[in-house]
């Protein structure tokens, strides 16, 4: 009987250089790939910052959007508001629930349809009290 030692001969020197060929080449991909992965680690982080300081520096002021919902009821609706602002009534829920900010041109716009709905209410207050003194 034969051991397995007569059977198992000293392995080619060709499978030892492939063996170290493909080593190298495994480690050389596992280092270019940890690369990209801390590059893109990198970037996101720049890109979050830059986000958040994007975020802090336009804050929407809750004041405004509160004061251009009383005007939104004051005018009667919400289409007689965004009629006033020149904007789709979608525009106006964006800018009513803080995803848009409010301009100054915007609020004296308001404000100019406010005291133009306001003189005509006086108006017609004044008729009613003439109407009671006759």
């Amino acid at each position: 009987m034969q051991t397995d030692t007569d059977t198992c001969a000293a392995k080619p020197a060709h499978l030892d250089n492939l063996r170290a060929d493909f080593d190298t080449k495994l480690r050389a991909r596992g280092e270019a790939r940890r690369q990209l992965e801390a590059d893109a680690l990198a970037k996101r982080r720049t890109r979050k910052r830059t986000a958040n300081a994007a975020q802090a520096s336009h804050l929407i002021a809750m004041p405004r959007v509160a004061a251009l919902i009383k005007a939104g009821k004051l005018l009667g609706s919400a289409t007689a508001l965004a009629e006033v602002l020149g904007i789709q009534p979608r525009s106006l829920r964006a800018k009513t629930d803080a995803e848009r900010g409010v301009s100054c041109k915007e609020l004296e716009a308001v404000a100019t349809a406010l005291e133009v709905r306001a003189a005509a209410m006086i108006e017609h207050a004044a008729k009613l009290r003439a109407e009671t003194e006759q």
